[in-house]
């Protein structure tokens, strides 16, 4: 999946160039992350056969990065998503009731305000209203600051130091995570 604001032209020809042998859903008005409640990429969310989340949403990679920046098979998720794939609902990743009740999730007042905000701050800028969308995007930054999928695209679709008067750098430095860290069994911590 791609999601970016600047629409389908940005991200395609990435696509293109890695030809995946699967479908690509071109996704620049934020529905699966809103729907699913993603705060940064890459993100997964498990679903069953009868369409129950298990897990998620959290980081899902394939690939990690050492502490030296070397890209490395990431092990551990690999690793769980074998295990729920031979074992289903009774794999010890799952973090579902036992009974069949799904992991929710539910944007707070504030997370669903923050989605408001951020996807008014979309539009106006794909009308030409840049300046006014800057409002609405600061506005959803404040409400859901843990939101990096937020950040990014906003900034991606002006210039982050003029317009938010910080940098990538900077944000990461006040310690939001780019991710909530993977919850894992007390076993295989």
């Amino acid at each position: 999946m791609d999601e970016d604001s600047k629409g389908r032209e940005a991200g395609l020809p990435y696509i293109e160039a890695a030809r995946p042998g699967y479908p690509v859903l071109l996704d620049e008005r934020h529905v699966v992350a809103e729907r699913y409640g993603t705060r940064n990429v890459p993100a997964g969310v498990w679903i069953d056969e009868e369409g129950r989340i298990v897990r998620g949403p959290e980081v899902a990679s394939a690939a990690q990065r050492t502490p030296e920046g070397e890209r490395v098979p990431h092990k551990k998720y690999l690793n769980a998503l074998r295990d729920w794939v031979a074992t289903g609902a009774e794999s010890v990743y799952v973090r579902q009731g036992r009974k069949g009740s799904s992991v929710a999730i539910q944007a707070s007042e504030e997370g669903a305000r923050a989605a408001a905000h951020f996807r008014l701050g979309v539009y106006l800028h794909g009308v030409g209203e840049s300046e006014r969308a800057i409002a609405h995007f600061k506005r959803a930054h404040a409400l859901a600051p843990e939101n990096w999928n937020y950040k990014r695209q906003a900034w991606n679709l002006g210039d982050v130091e003029r317009d938010y008067g910080t940098t990538m750098q900077a944000e990461r430095e006040k310690g939001i995570p780019l991710h909530a860290p993977l919850e894992w069994p007390e076993a295989d911590r």
